[in-house]
Parts: structure tokens; C-alpha cells; sequence
């Protein structure tokens, strides 16, 4: 009998492979052609752009940072309807984006990567996908953002409830609320934008709070025709208006970072809406932290307290127990019967943050590289990773400022990256792991005074109290480091 012919690799080449089409895989692209670099792919596992703009499509979705300063540099809105935009505005912005910088026949819809592993003979990423092909890159740019995968709570019971379950960053628009019993697990970002949307429909609604964020005023406000038509005409004011918001959250990392003194401003306004909205004592007790401001991430609401005002909802602060059919039972033996239940609990952050795995040099797999530590130089290159550029690796997150302010140097250096290593012919660049690691060495120090190192337990830090997510330092130094970065370390091959 006659053996089957196993069927030839489907191969494809190209310089630059980009895994992800949200603002970090599009605004690599756009950088990448303006650069003349025009031979890459974007894979992005949905049916348009947008990322987790796209996903994230839960009640209430919106961003904490002003719209003026959460957008391109180069590409001013002069039109955002509110001075914090909501997700479909954003998700509009960035097809906006896609479709004027050309970067929608780059694009791979619906196809997701399987696997990425680096031919260090060859100086290639071979990156396998969902459609069954293999592509081919001299550089491989994970685009696929920290907020990537849900996190659900370790709670025994969990697949038992009876009811609806669903996780904000997967939600079902079909999910019926209207007079429903509805139980939301988390107080953080997701659950302070979800819970006042959902007050307005729920029946009753319960919130099951472990530890209290420190929220401040967000102040949102819709912007006026005559604002729209000044900044259309008079680009520059934007950019004065850009610069001021700039500015204003930039001045906020000092207190962070050297003087907690600065923080207890943010304290006084936690408290001062809270005395505002709710009369009860024992519930602002509730609702105010007992850890520094900017230990945990600072939240930005004008509605989350008064949503709390309203008579259909009730924070519960006893233990949870465990979930049931019924809904929730906690450690005080009472049942919370529910219909709904909605995971407001965030994100995986300390895992690889990518859907797929990853080998390097002999076979080396990233997430056994990094263990407990993630840690890049700059937040981009990883040792043994040659040719791979994350973008919003290992501490480049900001704790007080607009991610696209580091992520704009990051195209910027994936550009360059690719430009050097096209024009000196050489196989691959792999930076050194010795400043590798000093450098992450050196990022504790620098942050062993911070907030975020001052005891409390969040999910900007490692198992061992290192801490692998935030930069620290002011953006523009981030901006200006990367910019003059110093090619001796990395050695070519």
C-alpha cells in the first residue's frame, strides 16, 4: 500500500512579522512604512482592529485617561465627543487609523498564532498560524498587549453556579440584567466602570469587594461643537491642550515615585467624593483603602460612589466562601442567591502575556526563561529572543500617564531595529543578558522607596515583591533612553 504524501509546508517571507492589530500592532505597522519599510504582516486573531477596544465590550467600557492623550501623536482627533472616550469611540479611532495609514492589507484577519521559534542558523522567526501556514521573519513584534487574557478568581465552585457567568473582558451582549439579581466579583478598573451601568438595570445588584481602590474624580465632560470646530481649524490648540494634560498627569509621578507626601492630596479627594455621595460612615469605612495611593492602581470615576447611594445596591465585604448553584456562599454561611454573575477581576498580568509559545535560541522557551522574573532591556528585547521586540514588555507600564506616550518610542525603535539589522546583512541582534539583568537589578532599586513596593498586594508585582510592570521613571525619560539607546548592547550574528 502505498504511503500518503504528507502535503508540502505552506511558506511565506517576510521582514517584519507584528502579532496583534490594537493601537501597539497598528502603530508599528504605520512606523514601519513611514520608514519605507513596507514587507511586514500583522496577524490579528479577530475580524477587525482594535484589540482589546474591540473585545472589551462590557457595560460602561471606557478609558481612564484623557481621549486627547490616549490617541496618536500623530494622528489628533479633533473631534472626540467627551473628554474620556467610550470603547466604540476608541475602537472607531483605531479603524480610523488603520484604514488612512494603509495598514488594512498588512493585515491577517481571523488568523491567530499557533507558535513563534527563532532559527538562529538561518536568522528567522518562524511563526505558525491558525490557518495552517508558516511565515517567515527577520523580526517578530508580539503586539498582543497585557490585557490579553481574563483572570478568574480562585474560588472553589466556580463551574457550579446555575446561572449566567461571564467575564467582563469576554462579555455576551445578549446577557439579559433587567430586573435580575446580579452579583459582580471585583472592585478594580473593569468593575467601576460596570457597576454603575449595570445599577440602572439590575433588580439588585451585590459587589463583592476584597480590598477597596482608591478612587479619584474623573471629571468627564462632553466637549462643545465650538470646541471641535477651534481645534479642526487651529490644530496648534490642540496641541497646547495635549501638552497641558501631558503635563498634568506627568506631575503626578513624584508623589509615587520619592514623595509620599504628595499622595495624601489624592487621599483627600477619594474622601471627599465619598462624604459627597454616601451618608453612611460604616460604608465609606467599606470603600476607603488602608494602603498608600498608587500602591494598587488608581482609579478615575465619577459615578462609582453614587452608584452606592442607590437602594439596589450592597457591597459585601465578608469572605467568600465559595460559589454555589444558588450564587455565592460567604464564610458567614449565607447564600447570596444571584442570576447573574459578572467577573470583574482583571487580567492574567504575570503570565507571558501571549496565547501561543514562544522558543528562542536552542529551543529556549520564554516562559521558562523568565520565571518569576519578566524582565527585557527597555522593555523590548529579551536575551536569547534575538530579533523578537515586545512592545509594553517588562516595566514599561505607566502608573500615571498614557501608555501610547511609550508606546510611540517603541515603533519608533522596532524601525529602527529593522533598518539596522536589514542594512549591515548580519543574521540577528541578541542583547546581552548581564545588562539585561543589571538593568532590571538597577529598576529595583530605583523603586524600593515607590508606592508600589510600599506593602501592599497587587498585580504590578512578582511573586518574590520584584516588580516586572512599571517603569520607573517619567515617561519622557523612557522616551529619550530609548531614543539614544546604546547599540554595544546588543552583539550580532
Amino acid at each position: 500500500m502505498a504511503k500518503a504524501v504528507k502535503p508540502a509546508e505552506k511558506v511565506q517571507k517576510t521582514d517584519v512579522a507584528i502579532i496583534g492589530a490594537g493601537f501597539g500592532g497598528i502603530g508599528t505597522g504605520i512606523a514601519l512604512k513611514k520608514k519605507g519599510l513596507n514587507d511586514y504582516v500583522i496577524f490579528e486573531g479577530e475580524p477587525g482592529v482594535g484589540g482589546s477596544w474591540r473585545t472589551n465590550r462590557y457595560p460602561g467600557c471606557a478609558c481612564d485617561v484623557p481621549s486627547h492623550l490616549y490617541s496618536y501623536s500623530f494622528e489628533p482627533n479633533p473631534n472626540w465627543p467627551e473628554a474620556y472616550s467610550k470603547q466604540a469611540d476608541i475602537q472607531k479611532y483605531i479603524e480610523h487609523c488603520a484604514a488612512k495609514y494603509g495598514q488594512i492589507p498588512h493585515i491577517r484577519f481571523e488568523t491567530k498564532v499557533t507558535s513563534a521559534s527563532f532559527d538562529g542558523g538561518r536568522g528567522v522567526w518562524r511563526v505558525a498560524a491558525s490557518d495552517g501556514t508558516v511565515t517567515e521573519a527577520r523580526v517578530l513584534v508580539p503586539a498582543t498587549g497585557a490585557l490579553s487574557h481574563p483572570r478568574y478568581p480562585d474560588i472553589a465552585g466556580r463551574t457550579s453556579f446555575k446561572g449566567v457567568s461571564v467575564h467582563a473582558a469576554r462579555w455576551n451582549p445578549k446577557v439579559d440584567l433587567k430586573g435580575k439579581r446580579v452579583g459582580v466579583l471585583g472592585t478594580g478598573a473593569s468593575a467601576i466602570q460596570i457597576v454603575p451601568a449595570v445599577a440602572k438595570e439590575a433588580g439588585d445588584l451585590k459587589v463583592f469587594q476584597r480590598t477597596p481602590s482608591w478612587v479619584l474624580p474623573r471629571g468627564n465632560h462632553p466637549y462643545t461643537d465650538e470646541q471641535h470646530r477651534r481645534w479642526e481649524n487651529h490644530p496648534w490648540t490642540q496641541s497646547l491642550w495635549r501638552y497641558g494634560l501631558y503635563w498634568t498627569m506627568e506631575s503626578a509621578l513624584p508623589g509615587i515615585m520619592w514623595f509620599p507626601e504628595m499622595l495624601t492630596l489624592g487621599e483627600q479627594l477619594h474622601k471627599r467624593s465619598l462624604r459627597k455621595a454616601i451618608k453612611d460612615p460604616e460604608l465609606r469605612r467599606k470603600l476607603t483603602p488602608d494602603y498608600k495611593v498608587g500602591c494598587k492602581r488608581t482609579l478615575v470615576s465619577d459615578d462609582w460612589f453614587p452608584a452606592f447611594a442607590r437602594p439596589n445596591v450592597h457591597l459585601i465585604t465578608d469572605s467568600i466562601d465559595r460559589i454555589v448553584p444558588e450564587g455565592i456562599r460567604t464564610k458567614d454561611g449565607k447564600v447570596h442567591e444571584l442570576d447573574v454573575l459578572i467577573y470583574a477581576t482583571g487580567y492574567d498580568i504575570g503570565a507571558p502575556a501571549y496565547p501561543f509559545e514562544i522558543h528562542g535560541l536552542n529551543g529556549l522557551s520564554l516562559t521558562e526563561y523568565w520565571g518569576v522574573h519578566r524582565r527585557a532591556y527597555y522593555g523590548m528585547s529579551v536575551a536569547h529572543f534575538p530579533n523578537m521586540l515586545l512592545i509594553m514588555g517588562p516595566n514599561t507600564g505607566p502608573g500615571h500617564t498614557s501608555v501610547l506616550v511609550y508606546q510611540e518610542a517603541q515603533y519608533d525603535f522596532v524601525a529602527r531595529y529593522t533598518e539596522r539589522l536589514l542594512r549591515k546583512r548580519v543574521k540577528y541582534f541578541d542583547v546581552d543578558e548581564k545588562t539585561q539583568d543589571r538593568q532590571f537589578e538597577a529598576f529595583q532599586r530605583r523603586m524600593r522607596n515607590s508606592s508600589w513596593l510600599s506593602g501592599c498586594k497587587s498585580w504590578y508585582l512578582n511573586e518574590d515583591g520584584t516588580n516586572s510592570t512599571m517603569w520607573p521613571g517619567f515617561s519622557f525619560e523612557y522616551v529619550l533612553r530609548l531614543k539614544a539607546l546604546d547599540w554595544k548592547a546588543y552583539a550580532a550574528a
